[in-house]
């Protein structure tokens, strides 16, 4: 039992702070503020959605005098009672449309989500407000004790309205088990999957022509590749790269989240995970900024 309190505890180190996986870059930043926000009384500019407050079960809409500033003055909050049905939450992403998709993360213990919910996207409709089940994703192959977690990341591609999603559903420390789903939004359907990877951040960006899908994993420091093709399936294989392996103050940070800023440049946050050690007290977590040399044809570490 103390092995699954391990990996729960780390986990919930990552979730904790994965509150929102959406890639911010002009590019691809195709996100609407959805219409339900006003229509509850809410000024959107000042608004937000949450699923960090470790004292409110679910989704909250959240209306702050600054927005993204923790230390704010929170005006007043509310939260739809469906918001409650997939117990806690952790990533959330905004869709075009103003669609939201979210997915479970237990907090503490199961006992709000149980294990056969965890490959669960929900949306919450851009109208109403109203969160439903989306998509259930295929049962891992075996459901353990020692890891009750599904879906983490979250990443969007604006031009086919693909949604990519992680979970490490039915790994265990010693084997990697986990998928990377591509998901249809306008059929919700699974058109493609990566198998046998538990990821951990994800991001897409624009390089060489081409749109790539950038992750990394909980196994290691490195991050990889993947192509996306017209349709927002994978072409090819996974490849290397680059890795945050030596870099920073502590060498092996694993990668929580990528971001791309306007230039094309990768924001890749790496924080301390370790499958077998309990999490830190205070998240030790780095900013890596890695700019596309087109000579060399390599991504660059900018200190």
């Amino acid at each position: 039992m103390k092995k699954s309190v391990f990996i729960f505890c780390c986990l919930l180190s990552v979730l904790s702070s994965c509150k929102e996986e959406q890639v911010d870059y002009q590019s691809n930043n195709c996100k609407a503020n959805p219409a339900f926000i006003q229509g509850f009384g809410y000024q959107p500019k000042f608004s937000y959605l949450s699923t960090s407050d470790e004292r409110i079960m679910g989704l909250v809409l959240i209306e702050s005098t600054q927005p993204g500033n923790p230390k704010a003055a929170i005006s007043k909050k509310m939260q739809h009672p469906s918001w409650l049905a997939g117990g806690w939450l952790a990533p959330i992403l905004i869709a075009q449309t103003g669609d939201i998709y979210t997915a479970p993360a237990p907090f503490i213990n199961i006992l709000n989500n149980p294990i056969n919910n965890n490959n669960t996207i929900y949306k919450v409709d851009a109208k109403t407000g109203v969160m439903d089940v989306f998509l259930k994703l295929p049962a891992a192959d075996s459901i353990n004790t020692e890891n009750p977690f599904g879906i983490i990341g979250m990443a969007l591609l604006c031009e086919t309205s693909t949604l990519y999603v992680s979970t490490p559903a039915g790994s265990t420390r010693h084997k990697e088990k986990g998928h990377i789903y591509a998901i249809d939004l306008n059929t919700g359907k699974i058109i493609d999957q990566i198998n046998n990877l538990d990821v951990m951040g994800m991001g897409i960006s624009y390089v060489t022509g081409k749109r790539k899908l950038y992750f990394g994993t909980g196994r290691s420091s490195d991050v990889f590749e993947v192509t996306l093709n017209k349709e927002g399936k994978f072409s090819g294989k996974p490849s290397l790269a680059f890795t945050l392996q030596d870099l920073g103050l502590r060498g092996d940070d694993k990668v929580r989240k990528i971001k791309t800023d306007e230039n094309g440049n990768l924001l890749v946050h790496g924080m301390e995970f370790n499958y077998n050690l309990i999490a830190p007290r205070e998240k030790q977590e780095t900013l890596y900024k890695f700019v596309y040399d087109e000579e060399e044809k390599k991504w660059v570490w900018v200190q």
